[in-house]
């Protein structure tokens, strides 16, 4: 019996290793298979091409504060990614800037690893000159995620972490949770509100709100410890389509355009923010959370500073409840607060 079984599964490697062979030699085989060596060829020599174009030098705003020059900085990654789209090689240079924030650093670290920010240019950059924010640079953990030559590779501590394959991952969130509770606290004891936060904030991730890329997911975390203050702040960053156009969003807006004529997004964040438009359209396997609403009842504790949500053309003060329309448009999800 076993001698027929092995003997039928060498027959059919055989027919299957034949039919292999015969197909080989069609026509239409060699024709894919000339098609693909050549868009492999020509794909190399625009590599070769566009790495031997000179670079262009973008210079940073002095103040490289997401949080707080959030138009400036918006501005000037909308127009690298329009040099780049154009096919120009470029420089990020912030050697110059006077002021720079841990959600900055998060937000330019997740650009130049995004193919569809960067499309097919190349990328460069350079660090601060101003001693402590050159400092600040370094132990980022920025290097970690680039190709960085003659660079001090320091991560001090802090914590930043890109996601590419889960929506939620709770090991992630535990971390990032003692990191901040650790310096700030000095001790090892669980705050909730932080943990929950994080873990809203992974299944909020926008490319889990769009259908059209319904299990793709891909977010940074960013934890950083003021030595100064002894606060920790939180970046979380998703460069997807932004909350207002995500699908149930899109669809939220149809139904309302029809009725009010409102499309600004500013007109749709109070509804966003007190649940009456779902926020994601899967539930969690691993956490069943409530969405952005208990963002914003976490956002109100006293341990909580400076929270902000920036996504598309919006700016949130969580803590205040002040919306401000954007000039430039986010393209993605920005969370960021402060443990003190």
């Amino acid at each position: 019996m076993k001698k027929h079984k092995k003997d039928e599964k060498t027959r059919r490697r055989f027919l299957a290793q034949v039919k292999y062979s015969a197909k080989r030699h069609t026509p239409r085989w060699k024709n894919r298979k000339k098609s693909k060596q050549l868009f492999r060829q020509n794909k190399q020599l625009k590599k070769r091409r566009q790495l031997k174009k000179p670079y262009l030098v973008h210079k940073a705003p002095t103040i490289f504060s997401l949080t707080r020059n959030t138009n400036e900085v918006l501005k000037y990654f909308t127009e690298a990614e329009k040099f780049m789209k154009d096919e120009e090689n470029l420089i990020f240079d912030i050697s110059d800037v006077t002021e720079l924030t841990p959600d900055t650093i998060a937000l330019l670290v997740a650009s130049v690893k995004d193919p569809d920010f960067c499309h097919e240019s190349e990328v460069r950059g350079n660090e601060p000159k101003d001693p402590y924010l050159k400092k600040l640079f370094s132990e980022s953990g920025f290097y970690e995620h680039v190709n960085a030559y003659g660079f001090k590779k320091s991560r001090e501590g802090n914590l930043l972490h890109k996601e590419v394959s889960r929506v939620v991952v709770t090991e992630i969130a535990k971390e990032a949770s003692l990191t901040g509770i650790k310096n700030v606290f000095d001790n090892n004891k669980p705050y909730e509100p932080l943990y929950n936060t994080i873990i809203e904030c992974m299944s909020n991730t926008n490319n889990h709100a769009n259908l059209k890329h319904q299990g793709q997911c891909n977010w940074w975390l960013y934890v950083y410890n003021d030595p100064n203050s002894k606060s920790t702040s939180y970046s979380f960053l998703d460069l997807g389509v932004g909350i207002f156009r995500s699908t149930v969003m899109e669809n939220y807006i149809k139904n309302l355009a029809k009725n009010t004529g409102l499309y600004k997004n500013i007109n749709l964040v109070d509804d966003l923010l007190k649940g009456k438009i779902q926020s994601r359209i899967l539930i969690d396997k691993e956490i069943r959370g409530k969405g952005i609403p208990e963002i914003v009842k976490h956002s109100k504790l006293k341990h909580f500073k400076s929270f902000y949500l920036i996504t598309n053309d919006v700016k949130i003060d969580l803590k205040t409840g002040e919306k401000t329309q954007l000039d430039f448009s986010l393209h993605g999800t920005f969370w960021y607060w402060e443990l003190v």
